[in-house]
């Protein structure tokens, strides 16, 4: 399936309020729902269970007393195989994180599933905070708090503020500054810790200033032009690194149809005929976020997942960073 959804249960594991998602698949909700309701419509009222490996030698069942799995305690599908140390952190878990956020500052559910056979669980959440960029009512961005784990260790539990383009409702995470003063895209809880939603909670009371400071950082963006060879230098940046900039190198043949693609979208994806975005530093990045989100075709791993947690999600943070060191250099 390219769109990876669990379907352990005969049904795809996701529900969704608004726009029906691109790969037209989940349970429609009406907006409002509670917190038990989303369990159930998105297939997620299902528990981890923790198991020991057990093995065959010379006819004896034996049991390994540092490993087990994970499993699943309604169809009993394996998950992964992990350590003592490891912390399991449950599907009800990621949407009870938003029952006080819903109840008490009006966060809204948009969606919840899950992916991989129910090896990653996410949650998105509305925050109620819309802006214009640049004060141009026709793009607007809305905030979002999305939060997800796995149980197969391939992502710690995760908490990213992320903004959707009103438009064409691209995705980008958006930076906070920690209680050191250091720029983070998420707060993540390894495995081998315990989750805590409480401490995950007193931080996102830094989303006002990382929201005002990321619309800040667009601005610039909106009036920065890009034209021809210009825009096409900087989709061919994102496929190197700074030394083969530096050197003069031009990507692997093999990005060449991506690069093309996003170049195409830079004049074509819907929101980039708007005066912001049109040949701007802005549409650029969007062009990039809207090919990632919207068209990028993957194989080893499906476009959801690599979206908002694999090379997806790394190409649109490099255009994020390219932008900002082009607003950077040209202040010098």
């Amino acid at each position: 399936m390219s769109h990876d959804l669990d379907d352990s249960t005969g049904k795809p594991a996701m529900a969704y309020v608004g726009e029906e998602p691109w790969h037209g698949l989940g349970e429609k909700l009406p907006p409002g729902q509670s917190i038990d309701t989303w369990l159930e419509a998105a297939r997620l009222n299902w528990r981890i269970q923790t198991l020991p490996v057990h093995y065959q030698f010379q006819g004896r069942d034996r049991i390994m007393p540092d490993r087990f799995v994970l499993a699943r305690d309604d169809t009993g599908a394996a998950l992964s195989i992990v350590s003592t140390d490891y912390q399991v952190v449950q599907p009800s878990e990621v949407l009870e994180f938003y029952r006080d956020l819903v109840e008490d500052r009006g966060y809204t559910l948009e969606t919840a599933g899950a992916l991989d056979g129910g090896r990653k669980v996410w949650a998105l959440a509305n925050t109620g905070m819309v802006k214009d960029v640049a004060g141009d009512p026709a793009d607007r961005l809305g905030a979002y708090v999305l939060l997800a784990t796995s149980c197969d260790k391939s992502l710690a539990t995760t908490a990213t503020f992320t903004s959707i383009r009103v438009v064409c409702q691209n995705t980008l995470c958006f930076a906070y500054k920690d209680m050191k003063g250091q720029n983070r895209r998420n707060m993540k809880v390894d495995h081998t810790k315990k989750f805590d939603a409480n401490s995950i909670k007193e931080q996102l009371g830094l989303i006002d200033t990382a929201w005002d400071c990321f619309l800040d950082q667009i601005n610039p963006l909106t009036g920065y032009q890009l034209k021809n060879q210009s825009a096409k230098k900087f989709f061919e940046s994102l496929y190197l690194t700074d030394k083969e900039m530096e050197e003069g190198k031009l990507p692997a043949n093999a990005r060449h149809k991506e690069i093309n693609q996003i170049e195409s979208l830079f004049l074509s994806a819907p929101g980039q005929s708007g005066a912001k975005s049109q040949e701007t530093l802005w549409g650029a990045v969007n062009a990039v976020t809207y090919y990632v989100d919207h068209v990028r075709s993957t194989k080893s791993i499906e476009r959801m997942d690599s979206a908002w947690f694999g090379s997806g999600a790394s190409l649109k943070e490099k255009a994020w960073d390219r932008a900002q060191e082009l607003i950077a250099a040209s202040h010098q």
